[in-house]
């Protein structure tokens, strides 16, 4: 039986580590020396060390591991620092205790990939689906970005997501300027609070709540049918016209 371990980096970031008994598999390092701190105080063996994009708030901590333990590195761009195997859509990484299915997710950088294991319902989203919304598209289009969050729609809705950031509470205050009456968003601030209280983390989260209250993930659903219904949207111009409101909000 697998577990995942939220490890918080740097400001806001978030890096995974998946556990197997004692082997544990690292999600996009951005600090070396707190995973360093947990393998060495949990006796775990480093298996490898996967990465969804190149920017460096996922990478940096690469090389501070390897330093220490020897392990391959998996990433989707042979230009990302000691990466040892590239990766792209469709790929499997067999990682004896734990296949996982590699998804081609270009937007927020064209090299972004994300992380799914089928058996366990897990999903690591890297930057391009965060809870209540999405990442912002640097290097792609809004095309892309519409096209890999609808790969994401079709997982399992009991899929349980790991994103890259703790930007939930932003997320939702933007979706509350646009929809102050959402009784949906309502209920769902109140118990967004009580686990950031509890917890210190809205991490992780079931995709298949987040197609019913996250209009960049679902643009067409019901909660979000008035914008559609109001300007005449189709449900790629919802998504494009959310998207530029978040990125001047």
């Amino acid at each position: 039986m697998i577990s995942i371990i939220n490890i918080s980096q740097l400001q806001d970031n978030y890096s995974y580590a998946i556990l197997n008994n004692k082997e544990v598999i690292i999600i996009d390092p951005a600090d070396s020396v707190s995973i360093l701190r947990y393998i060495s105080n949990n006796q775990l063996s480093l298996k490898a060390i996967l990465l969804t994009h190149h920017h460096t708030d996922h990478t940096a901590g690469v090389e501070g591991i390897l330093n220490k333990i020897k392990v391959p590195v998996y990433s989707p761009n042979k230009k990302i620092k000691y990466t040892t195997i590239i990766v792209k859509d469709q790929d499997t990484i067999d990682l004896n205790f734990i296949k996982i299915e590699v998804i081609g997710t270009p937007g927020h950088t064209m090299d972004h990939v994300v992380f799914y294991n089928k058996e366990n319902n897990i999903l690591f989203s890297g930057d391009t689906l965060f809870r209540l919304g999405c990442g912002r598209v640097f290097e792609g289009t809004y095309e892309q970005m519409f096209i890999s969050l609808q790969k994401i729609y079709a997982l399992d809705n009991k899929t349980i997501v790991y994103c890259g950031h703790e930007y939930t509470n932003a997320n939702l205050n933007f979706l509350l300027s646009n929809f102050p009456q959402n009784k949906n968003l309502l209920a769902e601030k109140k118990k967004i609070d009580q686990q950031l209280i509890e917890t210190g983390s809205s991490i992780p989260f079931n995709l298949g709540k987040e197609k019913q209250l996250n209009p960049f993930l679902a643009p067409d659903s019901d909660y979000f049918v008035e914008l559609t219904i109001k300007n005449n949207f189709s449900a790629f111009e919802v998504f494009s016209h959310l998207r530029d409101l978040k990125n001047n909000f």
